[in-house]
């Protein structure tokens, strides 16, 4: 009978955990037994609306919330006051709840109308407690983010800080609940700030590198960081290349091409280039452009989508020719900070070789020695261009001779690293071949 119902199975806390979701079927086959075991504990109502409530069907469910949500609210609250005790019960009630104020604004407001003052201290006891369901602590995580959020005030700044320091530690929050939680914060200027200053900025990083595949935890991460580039706190942030949070949306991008991934990211781009030029040289730097393209040229419906990567694509377009000079290259040399930017094709070597000359070969020095970095991306491309500078200078080959960067690149041409090999490879035969195709 229980299978039948249906609310508390659309909480995202049951998101790939198919094992929970028929645990609390199971162990919630016994609820109305339980309740009547509880007698007194809880009211009359509260016994009458769980039963009318927990027997419906889903669509019977939201037809009761939509005549009767005080009396729905008022008997989970209950069973929250005085039942916390009750471990598969608070299963069923934390995700139901969660699963309801998700779904629906309107619900929400109502269920923050129909709060009594003890609730959100049980929620705030119950993440410390000890034995539930590990969708349970995040439902109520959840909940509690919720209230405090809509709430505001010093109180809300303070759960920022002991979430978010939490995590990891003392809140048993999985990694796929994190954002799905902070984004709530990020709703209100001031949380947002204070989620910055808590170190939230480090949080979603990790999430991005670690899960870039994951279609959920990306999703909620990416929105996050649009959320973000609405505070003016956070564009320095996005401006870091050391910190990456353009470099990692896109690979994100690249990765999953599902359209609700691409509508959130490319907001977020939207944001960024009307306001930060560096975001802009990132993300051309990043090969945003290239993605663009490939885009434009495929199957999307969503008009709305398209507008956006077609503006934010015209304006990378505007800026490549200012990104793509001899400065940016000196630049990004100097940095140590080598990517597969436009400074690093034929066009660019063709027009700047000369360059290279001044100083005895300043920067072609810099270059060599970056062959002996651990960074693999700097050695590849260092590879790459010394090849390109060979193939372009008239005297190129004699250059790298001297400077022992023919003898370092065969070497790397033995490197484990399947893109230094390849590169490396490209390069000797543009050394052997001198004028190679020029």
């Amino acid at each position: 009978m229980f299978k039948q119902r249906r609310y508390f199975c659309q909480s995202i806390t049951f998101y790939q955990r198919e094992q929970y979701l028929n645990k609390v079927m199971k162990d919630c086959e016994d609820c109305f037994k339980q309740l009547d075991q509880h007698g007194k504990s809880i009211k009359r109502d509260t016994k009458d609306m769980f039963i009318k409530f927990t027997q419906g069907k889903l669509q019977e469910q939201k037809k009761l919330l939509e005549t009767d949500s005080v009396g729905v609210f008022s008997m989970v609250l209950d069973i929250i006051e005085n039942l916390i005790h009750d471990k598969p019960l608070m299963s069923y009630i934390l995700t139901t709840i969660e699963a309801i104020i998700s779904d629906n604004q309107r619900l929400f407001k109502q269920f923050m109308r129909a709060l009594t003052p003890q609730v959100l201290p049980k929620l705030k006891q119950f993440l410390f407690l000890d034995g539930y369901d590990p969708m349970a602590y995040e439902a109520a995580a959840k909940i509690a983010t919720m209230i405090i959020a809509e709430e505001g005030g010093n109180d809300a700044k303070e759960w920022v800080i002991l979430f978010l320091g939490g995590i990891g530690n003392k809140l048993k929050i999985a990694d796929f609940m994190i954002m799905p939680i902070c984004v709530h914060f990020l709703k209100h200027e001031e949380l947002a700030i204070q989620f910055i200053k808590s170190g939230g900025i480090r949080i979603i990083t990790n999430l991005l590198s670690k899960y870039s595949t994951d279609l959920q935890i990306a999703y909620y991460t990416i929105l996050a960081l649009w959320l973000l580039s609405f505070t003016t706190e956070s564009i320095s942030l996005f401006n870091d290349p050391t910190i990456g949070l353009i470099r990692l949306i896109i690979e994100s991008v690249q990765k999953i091409s599902r359209e609700k991934i691409l509508r959130v990211s490319f907001a977020c781009f939207r944001n960024l280039v009307d306001v930060s030029p560096q975001c802009i040289e990132l993300m051309v730097d990043n090969g945003l452009i290239k993605v663009v393209d490939l885009l434009l040229k495929g199957n999307l419906k969503d008009q709305d989508l398209i507008d956006d990567i077609k503006y934010v694509g015209e304006i990378l377009e505007k800026n490549m020719k200012i990104l793509t000079s001899f400065e940016k290259y000196v630049k990004e040399l100097n940095a140590q900070n080598l990517t597969w930017s436009p400074v690093h094709t034929e066009k660019f070597w063709k027009e700047n070789v000369k360059k290279f000359e001044e100083n005895d070969f300043l920067l072609i020095r810099k270059l060599a020695e970056i062959l002996k970095s651990n960074n693999n991306q700097n050695v590849a491309v260092a590879c790459y261009d010394l090849g390109e500078f060979c193939r372009f200078h008239p005297f190129g080959k004699v250059v790298l001779e001297q400077l022992n960067a023919k003898q370092e690149i065969m070497t790397q041409a033995r490197n484990n690293d399947q893109q230094i090999r390849e590169h490396a490879l490209l390069s000797l035969q543009k050394i052997m071949l001198h004028n190679w195709q020029v």
